[in-house]
């Protein structure tokens, strides 16, 4: 029996056999049945069809049709099949904000494609953690297999672990670990028995294989011990929970009150009004429009407080408003208002008691039943909508003594509200992300002293140049204030980042224009003149001058930057590494780089293009993870095209034509800069020589040749970019005199002209740069052109790259060595060379190494050993290179016809056409 085309007609074909007779509709379960049925329901009867056979039809109408399917499963006896998963998109819709359903559609689609999606999620209090949870919940609760598992988390977390480790089955490992706790113990072995608590939860987890939703606070406690790291150190939960988070292999979403150290994350913003309308017109559907704005009113944009009153109004209590208005309560709610900020409402009862002169015992039963209990020795207010709007500026004086400067929200918020701007600006200067807890300082700030509102200014373009909102109109007034600066290093200062946001839309001429010359730096902090030094090493290295950029990288690199600036200074020195073949270094550096999504994606990006020149494997996920996190990112449209275009690069190499060349049309796309544009049609050319397309591939490397060689653009980079594209029109009238496609293996004994003089008149124009790029381009083209010469003069061409320190190169040199040994008759010295490679992950170079390896056996008298060697040899490899395996071969080995079915074909066909398809 085949399966129903939808899920819709799977419910129904289950349910027929229970109904049974006719009523006035018809027969039981038909589809005209059905129909009036829906429609006595209100529906439309002609919807019915296309929801059970095509699954088209509206949410509502799904909705209604579910409903029906639903109380007749129940009307039979049987319990009702789970709503398809797209009704919960529906719901999250009316439920969730455009951030949080974002997050809920993404991680679903992931969940469905068969990924794992793992996210990690930050929100303070009121941003609507409990709500995207929930909805995710119910969701994954209707996914057959995917009933998650739920951990909520904060205060004394053995209350939630114990009974998670239970279900699990490890709650007598994860006891016996607990119970070793003690306040006696050195710090580090109290951190190792915590970290070993999550670790066998972890692993737990992983052999359960549901989904985790968890849910965690600030800060927790275990077994009443402060949480600590390995080290010893105390942590927040967040950054404790670190290590458990990334040795999860299922899917998972965490939603932290405060960010990881180290994983990506996004933030979640609080409610919107309309979020919160749409949140109380669905649990209070019936509430009259002007009561519902009320509650909207009084909760403000706090889900907590929300839930709250919408609880207060269900039971029929209206919240009273005298109580503001009371003298005897005004000064609690008054430390309260000042006490307890909505991003973090719990605050220690002794500041409280501090602010009012009295303890807790002298509090009266009105000022009791304003407080709830939130922890040990910590209060936070009932209602929130009692509060006034403002306290006086003495209580938050008095609150910025009483915390330590480790909590730096509360000395942030304290300050501003107390109007000490000297604490102020000393803790935002030392990291300007912390600018995103303060919302409305900068315009709050438009009346502050000049000297001031400079030194904010300065805080305000550090943060939205982290964030890459060069545009953001904050980043553009705050630059305009220090432009205007009568202070000579702040204005070179604001020359330096206008330059970098600049750079950072790959608008490098225009950053080069915007630069201050290298002298000035000299004015500025040793963080301003590291900045500086980048945006330098940006131009200079989209001008093609590796050496400068390393230079001006490895000065910023010697100076102590303020920590923000770390990940840039690690990303820039990863890239020019990578430029000058320091690969291990360039690897480390770009491993380091931190969650900033943008620099992410670039670091990831830049770790696949270098995996890929080294032939790993590994290349393709890297590769993909930044181009994705670039894509999230909003990344520049020219900048995602290149990457685009370097991934279907890669795609190529690994024989994978088809999405290569989907790649390629995206990113022609998308590509707006003539350079970019050019670039991705060279990549398009060669692309089509791999297919075996000679005249598409000419099409899109002349149009690439003639501008690269005729622009004033970026000079440097434009002769690596028409070398290069010179080099693919070799490798293209190869295809076309010689019928040789750019795909491995390449076997020589070939003639082509018009190939040959291309390359060796490029011989003659490539550079004795020592660099990696142009040590490839000089590489490929002595490989190419060996095809074409007697062996002899080929072992003279390749013998000098015998040695390279790219392991990738190398390879490709001791191959292409090899295949001319075997063609001048040292087939022994040829297996020698084969034999003496390091293994090998790259498709392209195994398809050589097969070749090479055939040849030598078979001229070595070892005709069964090579009929194995290539059947065993080209199962690895993309169909692609087999096809061009038993293509090239052909022409070598006659004997080998003996081994295949009759044919018209050629040898050469055929065989590719057996290897291909070995089925």
């Amino acid at each position: 029996m085949t399966e129903a085309p939808t899920i819709w007609l799977r419910y129904l074909e289950d349910l027929r056999p229970h109904l049974r007779g006719r009523d006035h509709r018809g027969k039981k379960g038909s589809l005209r049945w059905l129909e009036a049925l829906v429609a006595e329901r209100g529906g439309r009867a002609g919807t019915v069809r296309n929801i059970l056979y095509k699954d088209l039809g509206s949410p509502e109408e799904k909705e209604r049709l579910y409903g029906v399917l639903a109380d007749l499963y129940r009307e039979a006896g049987l319990t009702p099949p789970p709503p398809p998963p797209e009704l919960f998109l529906e719901t999250a819709r009316k439920a969730l904000g455009r951030d949080k359903r974002r997050i809920f559609r993404r991680f679903l689609k992931e969940l469905e494609a068969g990924e794992r999606p793992q996210m990690v999620v930050v929100g303070g209090p009121a941003t609507g953690k409990g709500v995207l949870l929930s909805a995710l919940g119910r969701a994954l609760s209707a996914l057959p297999g995917k009933e998650p598992v739920l951990l909520n988390l904060g205060g004394e977390l053995a209350q939630a672990l114990v009974p998670l480790s239970e279900a699990l089955g490890v709650g007598e490992e994860v006891r016996a670990l607990l119970a070793q706790l003690s306040p006696t113990q050195p710090y580090g072995l109290q951190g190792a028995l915590q970290q070993e608590v999550l670790l066998l939860l972890a692993q737990a987890l992983n052999r359960e294989g549901r989904p985790l939703l968890l849910r965690a606070e600030a800060e927790g406690t275990l077994e009443g011990l402060p949480l600590r790291g390995p080290d010893g150190n105390r942590k927040g939960l967040a950054a404790w929970l670190e290590p458990f988070l990334k040795r999860l292999s299922i899917p998972s979403l965490a939603a932290l009150s405060e960010p990881p150290p180290t994983l990506p994350y996004q933030p979640l913003s609080p409610p919107s009004r309309e979020e919160a309308r749409r949140f109380v017109r669905e649990r209070l559907p019936h509430l009259p429009p002007e009561r519902l704005e009320a509650l909207v009113n009084q909760a403000g944009r706090n889900f907590g407080e929300l839930s709250r009153l919408v609880l207060l109004e269900a039971a029929k209590h209206d919240p009273k408003t005298p109580l503001q208005d009371d003298p005897a309560l005004r000064p609690l709610l008054q430390a309260l208002s000042a006490f307890s900020p909505e991003a973090d409402p719990a605050f220690p009862l002794e500041l409280l008691e501090k602010a009012l002169g009295k303890p807790i015992e002298r509090f009266s039963q009105a000022e009791k039943a304003l407080l709830d209990w939130v922890g040990e020795g910590l209060v936070r207010p009932a209602l929130r909508s009692l509060l006034p709007e403002e306290a006086p500026s003495a209580l938050h004086r008095l609150a910025l003594d009483h915390f330590p400067r480790e909590n730096l929200f509360r000395k942030l918020y304290h300050a501003r509200k107390a109007g000490e701007r000297r604490v102020l600006l000393e803790l935002l200067e030392e990291d300007p992300a912390r600018l995103a807890l303060l919302p409305g300082l900068w315009e709050e700030a438009e009346g502050w002293p000049k000297e001031e509102r400079e030194a904010l200014a300065g805080v305000v373009v550090r943060y939205r140049a982290v964030l890459g909102q060069y545009a953001h109109p904050e980043a553009e007034e705050a630059l305009k204030v220090l432009s205007q600066s009568e202070n000579p290093a702040l204005r070179t200062w604001a020359r330096i980042k206008a330059a970098e946001a600049k750079a950072d839309a790959a608008l490098y001429r225009e950053a080069e224009e915007l630069l201050p010359p290298k002298r000035d730096l000299e004015h500025l902090d040793e963080t301003a003149r590291a900045e500086g030094l980048l945006v330098m090493a940006a131009v200079e290295r989209w001008k093609g001058d590796y050496e400068k950029a390393a230079c001006f990288v490895a000065e910023a690199e010697g100076l102590p930057v303020a920590p923000f600036l770390k990940d840039r200074v690690q990303l820039w020195r990863g890239l020019v590494a990578k430029d000058l073949g320091r690969y291990e270094e360039a690897l480390k550096a770009l491993s380091q780089v931190g969650h900033d999504p943008l620099l992410l994606g670039r670091a990831r990006y830049q770790m696949g293009d270098l995996l890929m020149r080294l032939g790993r494997l590994e290349a393709q996920a890297r590769m993909a993870e930044g181009l994705k996190a670039l894509e999230e990112a909003g990344a520049p449209k020219d900048e995602v095209a290149r990457v685009r275009a370097r991934y279907a690069t890669l795609l190529r190499r690994l024989g994978r034509y088809e999405e290569a060349e989907e790649a390629l049309k995206k990113a022609l796309a998308e590509a707006e800069d003539p350079f970019t544009r050019a670039r991705v049609e060279s990549e398009g050319g060669i692309l089509q020589a791999a297919w075996g397309r000679p005249f598409a591939a000419l099409e899109l490397l002349a149009r690439a040749e003639a501008y690269f060689r005729t622009t004033k653009e970026r000079p440097k980079e434009a002769r690596y970019r028409h070398l290069r594209t010179l080099f693919r029109l070799g490798a293209t009238y190869l295809l076309l005199e010689a019928g040789q496609p750019y795909r491995p293996p390449f076997l020589g004994g070939l003639t082509a002209p018009q190939a040959e003089r291309l390359l060796k008149d490029l011989l003659t124009a490539i550079p004795e740069e020592a660099t990696d790029r142009y040590t490839a381009l000089r590489l490929d083209t002595l490989s190419l052109l060996s095809l074409l010469l007697p062996p002899e003069e080929g072992k003279a061409l390749l013998k000098p790259f015998l040695s390279l320190e790219n392991p990738y190169l190398r390879a490709q040199a001791r191959l292409g060595y090899a295949e001319v040994l075997a063609r001048g008759g040292g087939f022994g010295e040829a297996l020698a060379q084969v034999v003496a490679l390091p293994p090998l992950e790259d498709p392209g170079l195994l398809a050589q190494a097969r070749a090479v390896e055939v040849l030598a056996l078979l001229g070595l008298g070892e005709e069964e050993a090579a009929w194995q060697k290539l059947l065993e040899g080209a199962k690895d490899l993309p169909p692609a290179f087999r096809f061009q395996l038993g293509r090239a071969l052909g022409r070598f080995c006659p004997k080998l016809e003996a081994r295949l079915s009759p044919s018209p074909l050629a040898l050469s066909e055929a065989l590719g056409l057996h290897l291909a398809n070995p089925d």
